[in-house]
């Protein structure tokens, strides 16, 4: 256990998913400064920089991270980076039951997601759902027919149609328009696909208990 006389200070924990109470193991500072006209011996004005590394310990589920605050005179706002990177959410526990193509290409959007690629992210959503949409009908044409033909089959609901096609609206934005979407709006396309994904899953999971269910005998009159 951390010793008691450790400072405390508030930062973010992967494991807690949300800002906690962390113990500062350890920590390093390398500072530097030089005259702001170097030609200036007499110059008054100086340029200042330093570099706080901080080993963290979380207070209540003991995950350990590493932070690095780099502050710059010349600068208002202060650079900071932490390893592994700060993340908002996890990997489905579902994710395994995937396709190896899927599967792969969703675990490559999380560590887009994790270093805060948004638009990355949103075009590998786009993709997610193109290749759900290839597994069920073909590769038919273009996204617009796809969604229809996923709507006329019964495979999504009418709300569901206008839910993805706006989750497909922002990839192509982010692809060809090179927008940049707001984290909260990220992951707001990530809950639409992961959605989608695992309405596919469950429904290989629900085929597996029909297969595996003993049926009812039929009453012998």
């Amino acid at each position: 256990m951390p010793n008691a006389n450790l400072i405390i200070l508030k930062n973010h924990c992967n494991e807690c998913l949300q800002k906690t109470k962390h113990f500062v193991l350890a920590e390093r500072i390398n500072s530097g400064y030089e005259s702001a006209d170097p030609n200036d011996p007499h110059c008054p004005h100086e340029i200042s920089w330093k570099t706080i590394y901080k080993m963290l310990e979380c207070c209540g589920c003991e995950n350990v991270s590493l932070q690095r605050c780099f502050y710059f005179s010349e600068y208002d706002e202060v650079e900071e980076e932490c390893y592994p990177p700060q993340i908002s959410r996890r990997l489905p526990k579902w994710h395994d039951d995937l396709p190896d193509d899927w599967q792969e290409l969703l675990q490559e959007v999380y560590l887009a997601l994790h270093a805060d690629s948004r638009r990355l992210v949103l075009m590998g959503a786009r993709t997610l759902i193109d290749l759900y949409m290839n597994e069920q009908l073909g590769d038919i044409g273009g996204f617009a027919q796809k969604i229809k033909r996923l709507e006329s089959e019964g495979l999504i609901s009418k709300p569901n149609k206008g839910v993805l096609e706006i989750a497909l609206e922002v990839g192509h934005a982010a692809a060809h328009r090179g927008h940049k979407a707001r984290a909260n709006e990220v992951n707001q396309v990530i809950d639409i696909v992961e959605n989608l994904l695992q309405n596919h899953v469950l429904a290989a999971a629900a085929e597996n208990l029909k297969s595996k269910t003993p049926q009812r005998s039929s009453t012998v009159s």
